[in-house]
């Protein structure tokens, strides 16, 4: 059973665990500008939720593991409360996409431009 007990171990677990949340996102998604410029059909939508799952799943996994550990109901409410405001930030992103986004793999992306030096324009 979980029983409070705040201290310093406690305060130290749910700092850790929540600062694991935007890893954990990072790994599974790309940057919000990123979303935002290319998340401009329907698959990519689609794969960015099932990143946001994936993501949110392992966060709360460690979030419940370092409540566990530290027998204190904190750095489960702090994991939860810190991957809300990701998941919004995220989700603002996906349905809020840059007016000239393209899909990814849109031509006018993989085109490169460089001057007489070599270098990219």
């Amino acid at each position: 059973m979980i029983t409070p007990k705040m201290n310093a171990s406690t305060v130290g677990l749910a700092l850790l665990a929540a600062g694991e949340v935007p890893n954990f996102l990072a790994g599974m998604l790309p940057s919000l500008m990123t979303i935002r410029r290319f998340g401009a059909d329907d698959l990519d939508r689609e794969a960015l939720r099932q990143g946001e799952i994936a993501g949110a799943t392992l966060a709360l996994a460690v979030g419940l593991g370092a409540s566990l550990a530290a027998q204190d109901l904190t750095p489960a409410i702090a994991t939860i409360v810190t991957l809300a405001v990701m998941l919004v930030m995220y989700e603002n992103a996906i349905r809020n996409p840059h007016p000239d986004a393209k899909p990814i793999n849109d031509q006018e992306n993989m085109e490169r431009n460089y001057d007489d030096y070599g270098y990219q324009y």
